[in-house]
């Protein structure tokens, strides 16, 4: 029987100064990000990740979001903006980008996020 996961907002030893690697984006905007991703948990067969990111700033459009992603602020903040819908949220900020969405990922600064996906 699986145990229950504590989350750490440091991460595992060293992920908050470990070097940064490129990450992937969807169409870049401006800036390029830099950072981390530490999966804490991850099922597969649920298509599920659950873990903690870094980035440096940057901003990207999403013609189509990929998954249904939840997020918690650390630290930092992100603008989401589309058409009908402008928000920024910054640190102990929750909020959820639904699949299919279609608008733009805007962090004017580094930034730290637990998330949890869904594809």
């Amino acid at each position: 029987m699986p145990d229950p996961i504590t989350f750490s907002a440091t991460g595992p030893q060293d992920f908050l100064t470990a070097a940064t690697i490129a990450l992937p984006t969807a169409k870049l905007i401006e800036g390029q990000p830099f950072g981390r991703d530490h999966a804490y948990f991850e099922r597969p067969e649920a298509k599920l990740k659950v873990g903690l990111w870094r980035s440096s700033a940057y901003t990207e459009w999403y013609d189509s979001y990929p998954c249904d992603e939840f997020m918690v602020v650390l630290e930092g903040e992100v603008t989401i903006e589309s058409d009908s819908f402008c928000e920024t949220y910054g640190p102990g900020a929750a909020f959820l980008i639904p699949k299919g969405f279609q608008g733009y990922w805007r962090q004017p600064v580094a930034m730290v996020k637990y998330y949890a996906i869904v594809e």
